[in-house]
C-alpha cells in the first residue's frame, strides 16, 4: 500500500494518481462505472444496450461527479495496487481507501454509481444488489437505463 494525496478523477472508475515516478492511471478494481466521454467502450455500451448516446453520457457524468464528491482534496488516501499489472488501456488495478479504512471502490457500488464486475468479491456483489433494490444513485435517478447498462433485467 502507498499513501497518496494528489488524486484526479478521470471518470467514475479511473483515477490519475501522482506518485514518485509521475502520474499513473488507476482502474478501481472490481467495479465498472458508465463512461462519461465517447470512447471505444462507450460505443460498445451504446450498441449493447440500445441506449441513446445522450442517456449513456448522462449516466457517466453523474457517476464521475459522485466519485469526485467522494475524493476530498487535501485528504490522505491509501492505495492498494498492482503497478506491474496494467490492463489493456494501460491502467493499473487498485483499491483506494480513506484514512479510516473505507474502500472508495465499495462506496461507489454501495451508493449506486458503479456496478460490481463479474468475478468481483461477494461483498461488492451484495452491495450492488442492495443499491439496486433500494434504488440508490443511478438505480433511482435513471433506473431503466442503469439496468440496461448494467446488464440487469430491464423489466419494470
Amino acid at each position: 500500500m502507498i499513501s497518496v494525496d494528489a488524486i484526479q478523477v478521470e471518470d467514475g472508475d479511473t483515477l490519475k494518481i501522482t506518485v514518485a515516478d509521475g502520474v499513473e492511471r488507476v482502474q478501481l478494481i472490481g467495479i465498472d462505472a458508465p463512461e462519461d466521454t465517447e470512447n471505444p467502450k462507450f460505443a460498445a455500451d451504446s450498441r449493447r444496450t440500445g441506449l441513446s448516446q445522450e442517456t449513456l453520457l448522462s449516466l457517466g457524468i453523474i457517476a464521475t461527479g459522485h466519485l469526485k464528491k467522494l475524493i476530498t482534496a487535501g485528504y490522505g488516501y491509501e492505495l492498494r495496487w498492482e503497478p506491474e499489472k496494467p490492463d489493456k488501456y494501460g491502467r493499473l488495478p487498485g483499491e483506494l481507501f480513506t484514512q479510516s479504512g473505507v474502500s472508495i471502490n465499495a462506496r461507489m457500488v454501495e451508493e449506486g454509481y458503479a456496478i460490481a464486475l463479474p468475478g468481483a468479491s461477494s461483498t461488492l456483489q451484495s452491495l450492488q444488489r442492495q443499491a439496486e433494490s433500494e434504488r440508490r444513485g443511478l438505480w433511482g435517478v435513471l433506473a431503466k437505463p442503469t439496468r440496461l447498462w448494467a446488464g440487469a433485467d430491464s423489466s419494470d
